[in-house]
């Protein structure tokens, strides 16, 4: 058993950004589908935490993916960020022996690899 957490704030300017769509994601390759870790959304300061754990036999492939609305201009899509979280963060156990903190992110930042997820 394979465990991660991951905690930070996020902001849309100077402005929390709160109620944001957080996800923590094990990506799985082949056909084995990807596994939901946990999900939340931010709190009224932007702020989130989640954890999650999973069986694997190799190690997991974690991605926080971040579906927001800051810079977004009334679209219908949502701007997803995907984090890539460090293998050094996975515990082996199932629950996580320490969490990574991305500290503030500022969702006005366009990334380059930005995807969108309609619903």
């Amino acid at each position: 058993m394979q465990s991660i957490g991951v905690k930070g704030i996020l902001k849309c300017g100077n402005e929390p950004a709160s109620n944001v769509h957080v996800k923590l994601i094990d990506e799985d390759r082949g056909p084995d589908s990807d596994d939901l870790l946990d999900a939340s959304y931010t709190d009224v300061n932007g702020k989130f935490q989640l954890s999650g754990h999973a069986y694997e036999l190799t190690n997991i492939d974690v991605e926080l993916h971040i579906l927001h609305d800051c810079n977004n201009y009334g679209k219908a899509c949502q701007r997803e960020w995907l984090i890539r979280i460090p293998e050094k963060y996975i515990s082996q156990d199932r629950s996580p022996n320490k969490f990574m903190n991305l500290g503030t992110l500022n969702l006005e930042v366009e990334l380059e690899q930005e995807d969108k997820e309609c619903k």
